[in-house]
């Protein structure tokens, strides 16, 4: 089929400065009154540890899905003869005709409580739009026989889901959004998902609260994922994620260390008549963005196909307040709106968010309604989990030429997007199911068109909240700044008398600000996730006491008069 995205205009885009926004939270925490535990927690081992038979199971797109399916599952440390089984779906019980495919990958992951592997299948030379049975195990031990469909060779019509960041309440509340998603496209080809599916990234009792959540439907529904921060652990990617997601390897190449540093988690995949694009936005050194960015232009550019959907997790228009993603947006915006992307699926922000370019509402046809269509990309953000932000607004979007049309917190969703020939249909609902956000895409020989379901939301600008780093820094070249210090005179001395040990790699993964109480003398340290604040002594180098708080920290900032920490 021959591409008919719709060149854009020219983009004007005004660029901030990324920051952090200050949390703010008692000195003891006070937490919500609960009800008083009966009984004991089961051990991690009892609820997520790994036995021989295979469980996790997830199917993923190595290469092409019309004629080739990964599969992963995991087992107990020690199964060495891991395969897989598989023939055309028959309704004959005990069949025959089955072909044997052995493990081509096998990885050991060794967590906090146990020891487990996950072995990886490819099967090859597939027929297109067939449907097939198998198995998994080791010969003895297997699972249950399930089905799946390869790719049509062509634009048939099929469905997807897009979750948000899952991350918090993974089990107890997340997995009730994530089945009604299923309920509803019980025969979606792909779940495509943009980042934090878990909270710490190698806490494999979360990972195995995301596959409770999704039950068995991983196995049956090709899962497309985004890496997002916490997805990392520091700068090295979950040991859980490079186990257990087999994607094609069709990234960047030839650059060495960045390849490395991009494998597995930048990758495209076509499937009937879409090209999907998982980038990664947690990596913004200049000399990386600059090859993941000329990858994106060429991987857009090269698209034979008539859709596009691009995700990663951090947005390019942010909905909080106190972020602002500059790097991908300067990087990737042009692209996006130069090659008219479809749609651009994003997490992080934990809140609704959807709008698009100011310049997709101009000069279009004097019969479209202005509160209704345009013809760019859709930009969108949503949340699965049970974390919320607040202090969120339109701010990032107006100052970057875009137009947020509609904005919620405090609401968990999920998005069902129906491809069919000329149309894509894109629908938001809460977590009960109920109707909450939708626009019909309309691509033909004449052009393109978005509709929006309703006029857009009147979002309040005013009173946005502290936004640091969104001015740009004084030039320092300047010779008129008043703020241009003169040359240095004199000489100080100063002596090394010691280290502060509680602030080494080892013992703060990832920082999260620091501040210095002067009533208190103490230097409170944050850890994002360990969720925990470090009280310290910094005249004996003590930590003197250990806060920890129920999710993740932003910033650390202290008010003594107020006693808040």
């Amino acid at each position: 089929m021959t591409k008919s995205s719709t060149p854009r205009r020219g983009r004007r885009m005004l660029a901030g400065i990324a920051v952090a926004v200050v949390a703010a939270s008692l000195f003891s925490p006070v937490m919500s009154p609960g009800t008083a535990a009966s009984a004991a927690a089961a051990a991690p081992s009892a609820q997520h540890g790994p036995s021989v038979v295979p469980d996790r199971i997830v199917l993923t797109p190595a290469d092409d899905l019309s004629t080739t399916q990964a599969v992963t599952w995991r087992t107990s440390r020690g199964v060495t003869s891991a395969k897989a089984e598989i023939r055309t779906a028959t309704a004959t019980p005990y069949p025959g005709g089955i072909t044997t495919v052995n493990a081509t990958k096998n990885s050991d992951v060794t967590t906090e409580h146990y020891d487990e592997s996950f072995h990886t299948v490819e099967f090859t030379g597939l027929t297109p739009d067939t449907q097939y049975q198998y198995r998994v195990g080791d010969g003895t031990n297997f699972s249950e026989w399930q089905h799946f469909t390869t790719a049509s060779a062509s634009a048939d019509p099929f469905s997807f889901i897009y979750l948000g960041d899952v991350q918090n309440g993974i089990k107890s509340d997340a997995s009730r959004v994530i089945r009604n998603a299923f309920r509803d496209r019980p025969d979606a080809s792909i779940v495509l998902q943009a980042g934090d599916l878990i909270n710490d990234a190698n806490d494999d009792s979360q990972w195995g609260e995301v596959f409770d959540a999704a039950g068995y439907q991983f196995g049956t529904q090709n899962f497309l994922a985004a890496a997002g921060n916490h997805e990392y652990e520091g700068a090295e990617l979950s040991t859980q994620w490079q186990a257990q997601f087999a994607y094609p390897d069709n990234g960047p190449t030839g650059t060495g260390h960045i390849e490395e540093l991009l494998n597995g988690t930048v990758y495209y995949n076509d499937y009937q008549g879409v090209r999907f694009i998982s980038l990664n936005s947690n990596i913004t050194d200049a000399a990386v963005l600059a090859v993941q960015t000329e990858w994106l232009k060429e991987t857009l550019e090269s698209n034979p196909h008539k859709w596009t959907v691009v995700f990663f997790h951090h947005p390019v228009f942010s909905l909080d307040e106190g972020r602002n993603n500059r790097a991908i947006r300067e990087a990737w915006l042009p692209l996006f709106e130069a090659n008219n992307v479809d749609l651009v699926l994003q997490g992080h922000d934990h809140n609704y968010g959807r709008g698009n370019s100011n310049d997709a509402e101009k000069d279009n046809p004097t019969s479209w309604d202005p509160d209704l269509n345009y013809d760019g990309p859709v930009y969108a953000v949503s949340v699965v989990g049970s974390k919320m932000y607040s202090n969120t607004g339109p701010r990032l979007w107006i100052e970057n030429d875009a137009h947020l049309k509609k904005l919620q917190g405090n609401v968990e969703l999920y998005q069902l997007i129906d491809v069919s020939g000329d149309t894509m249909r894109y629908e938001s609902r809460t977590a009960d199911g109920v109707y909450f956000d939708g626009l019909t895409i309309v691509k033909n020989d004449a052009g393109k068109a978005v509709t929006d379901d309703t006029p857009p939301q009147e979002i309040d600008p005013s009173n946005p909240g502290p936004c640091l780093g969104c001015e740009p820094n004084p030039d320092p070249t300047d010779p008129t700044d008043p703020t241009e210090p003169g040359e240095p005179t004199g000489t100080v001395d100063y002596e090394v008398t010691g280290a502060i040990d509680s602030v080494n790699k080892s013992n703060a993964a990832l920082p999260a600000g620091s501040a210095f109480s002067e009533s208190k003398d103490r230097l409170y340290l944050g850890d994002q996730n360990r969720r925990t604040i470090s009280e310290v002594n910094v005249d004996t180098d003590e930590v003197t006491r250990t806060i920890t708080l129920p999710e993740n920290i932003r910033d650390v900032g202290i008010d003594d008069e107020e006693e808040l920490l």
